[in-house]
């Protein structure tokens, strides 16, 4: 059953238009659809529609000159325009007084707003007639005059539809809030969750871990001794049999030390045992343990240190560590031949630790990974060596406990240099 009242629909976009014209039919409104102003004044001349529904931004000629042809014909001003706008400036506003439109509603729109504003304003179309003044009014804003012919009542319609406006979005706002807020809430359980996750993870990786390393230790210290101590009464494949199995348990005993090691930087339990040290004579310690590696890939040790380091605090043990871990790294990466360079530079502030290889080098874009754990890149070491991947990071976070700072110089095909500065602290007084 139709309610004799027709609405003229100007919107340029199908999708719009179609859902306003869902939307009024339901309500049993006469529906017709133009897609920008020319088109839509075309419609009037055919028949003279109940409201118009208009879109502010369209091509030919938008909704605010549509709307003023329309309030300044005085055959057709008395016709209802709403303007639907997804602009917010209130010079939107004045522009729309300017223009004689009689309602604003902000895309996107609800339906049931929509259906408000055509309801109130087919309810006072009486009352609109009756209160024509035909009295201008001339106001100052946003540093400009503009001079208003706009009836009261529409003036009065167009601030209650602005206002109205402020309020559903206020709505808007409050509920998105609540949702925000409930979100909020559950990534604040799922954290609290992952964290008692990550805390049983860790415990139960430390016990493994402890469990692991002993007999590790045993079988690595077995075939070493049968290797050395015995190894006039083994074959040759008794001897590559055992090499494997000495390779890979000690392959298995760093990486356990490793993940021990992520474990303690994960639970803050990383202490350091600062005490006064020489560190160059800890370079030279270093060094020496590393030769038998480099020897056995033909790689040379070349060392430049200071004839004297003044001894300072630092734990020793840790940054030993933090030593092997770039020399062995410059070992892996280097063809065999080549040669690797250790240095030391010190001032009173702090003492400087690098270590330059001539190796293939990493690529920029990879660079920025390396001091996270288990990290990869796509050079590897030239003797198909193993790496378990949380070196460097174990580096970076004893380098930070220290106050110190690490970094990496490389360019492809022209090798790595890795270095770590450490701060020369005395002891308090």
């Amino acid at each position: 059953m139709s309610t004799g009242i027709e609405i003229l629909v100007v919107e340029d976009s199908p999708t719009q238009a179609l859902k306003l014209k869902y939307i009024l039919e339901k309500q049993e409104y006469a529906v017709r659809l133009a897609t920008n102003g020319r088109e839509g004044l075309e419609a009037i001349a055919q028949r003279r529609p109940t409201m118009i529904i208009s879109d502010v931004l369209m091509p030919e000629m938008d909704g605010y000159e549509f709307c003023t042809r329309i309030k300044a014909d005085d055959e057709l001003s008395s016709i209802p325009v709403i303007l639907l706008t997804t602009l917010s400036d209130p010079q939107d506003i004045i522009r729309g007084l300017e223009s004689g439109a009689d309602n604003f509603l902000n895309k996107p729109y609800s339906e049931e707003a929509l259906l408000s504003r055509i309801k109130y304003i087919l309810i006072n179309m009486d009352v609109r007639t009756r209160m024509r003044t035909g009295m201008g009014i001339e106001i100052y804003f946003a540093n400009k005059k503009h001079y208003l012919t706009s009836e009261r009542i529409q003036i009065i319609d167009l601030l209650l539809s602005t206002y109205e406006n402020a309020v559903e979005k206020n709505r808007e706002l409050e509920q998105a809030n609540k949702k925000l807020r409930a979100v909020q809430e559950e990534i604040e359980k799922s954290n609290e969750q992952l964290k008692q996750l990550n805390e049983q993870k860790n415990m139960l990786l430390g016990m493994a871990a402890h469990d692991l390393r002993n007999p590790l230790y045993l079988i690595e210290g077995y075939s070493d001794f049968l290797l050395k101590e015995n190894s006039e009464n083994i074959s040759e494949d008794q001897r590559t049999i055992i090499s494997a199995i000495q390779s890979s348990s000690t392959y298995m005993v760093q990486m356990i030390n490793d993940l021990l090691d992520v474990h303690k930087i994960e639970t803050g339990k990383m202490d350091l045992k600062l005490e006064m040290a020489d560190f160059a004579q800890l370079v030279r310690n270093v060094i020496e343990r590393s030769a038998f590696a480099s020897k056995n890939k033909g790689v040379d040790i070349a060392v430049s240190l200071p004839d004297t380091i003044p001894h300072f605090l630092f734990d020793p043990s840790r940054i030993e560590q933090v030593m092997g871990n770039l020399i062995d790294n410059a070992i892996k990466f280097s063809f065999k031949g080549s040669a690797i360079e250790v240095s030391i530079q010190w001032d009173d502030a702090e003492v400087m630790f690098s270590v330059r290889d001539h190796g293939p080098g990493i690529p920029e874009k990879e660079q920025g990974r390396l001091f996270k754990p288990f990290s990869t890149t796509s050079v590897k070491p030239t003797g198909n060596e193993k790496s378990t991947g949380l070196g460097l990071a174990i580096a970076e976070s004893i380098v930070s406990k220290h106050n110190g700072r690490i970094w990496l110089q490389s360019e492809p095909g022209k090798g790595s240099q890795f270095s770590f500065a450490l701060p020369v602290r005395q002891p308090e007084n």
